[in-house]
């Protein structure tokens, strides 16, 4: 995964987010994150780019990227309200990061100590889960605590119960279908050829099953959200 911001006209409604592609030859995930960045009206837009790789080595995120280890696969990424390539070249710092996870751990506590978010479980970052996961943990592990303050040995363990496993089940779906699952259905489905309408090809009850599936996996769901106070 690549990653820059440049700075850029406002693409479509100046609001819109734009996820096309698939992994196998390119995806690029697209949105503005800040208003009047040069004082001529642009905005600042953020970019990924992903694509499936041979195992790269090491994990860096750190690590400068190459604009030609990707730039090829959008080259003909052209339309009337966006020019791909020109918007990816526009990026002055270019950074690469490794799409990695783990397997899930048998736990996360020992003691007074635990863990939450990434370094409990680490998974591939999709549907912004590397965040959504760790407020969920915080707001377990602060639920736990609440309710046994003279205990924290057995709160910490009360929040590891509620916690590891649902995480284990979000890493192990981030794998096999992901939220941007219909993106690969679509590519799949279309033979990434160029189409007019999508009903074509995947159904809306199709998309209202794939999203609320990984609502469900993930915790995202209005009422599992609302279940606790």
């Amino acid at each position: 995964m690549w990653r820059g911001v440049s700075v850029w006209p406002p693409i479509l409604t100046g609001a819109s987010m734009i996820r096309a592609g698939w992994l196998a030859t390119g995806k690029l995930v697209i949105y503005p994150i800040r208003n009047h960045a040069d004082g001529r009206g642009g905005q600042l837009v953020n970019w990924v780019a992903e694509l499936e790789t041979p195992q790269r080595a090491g994990r860096d995120w750190t690590q400068r990227g190459d604009i030609e280890d990707f730039l090829p696969r959008f080259a003909d990424w052209r339309f009337d309200w966006l020019d791909v390539p020109a918007l990816l070249q526009a990026s002055t710092v270019l950074l690469e990061y490794p799409m990695v996870d783990a397997e899930p751990l048998p736990r996360w506590s020992h003691g007074r100590v635990t863990l939450l978010g990434d370094a409990a479980h680490p998974m591939v970052p999709r549907g912004s889960n590397g965040a959504g996961q760790a407020i969920l943990d915080a707001r377990a592990a602060a639920d736990a605590l609440a309710a046994d303050p003279g205990d924290p040995v057995a709160a910490l363990a009360a929040y590891e119960d509620r916690r590891r496993e649902a995480t284990a089940a979000v890493v192990l779906a981030n794998r096999r279908s992901p939220p941007d699952a219909i993106l690969r259905e679509v590519f799949e489905r279309t033979g990434d050829r160029p189409f007019e309408r999508l009903e074509d090809y995947v159904t809306v009850a199709e998309l209202a099953r794939i999203t609320e599936e990984y609502k469900r996996v993930a915790g995202f769901t209005v009422r599992e959200l609302q279940k606790d106070p």
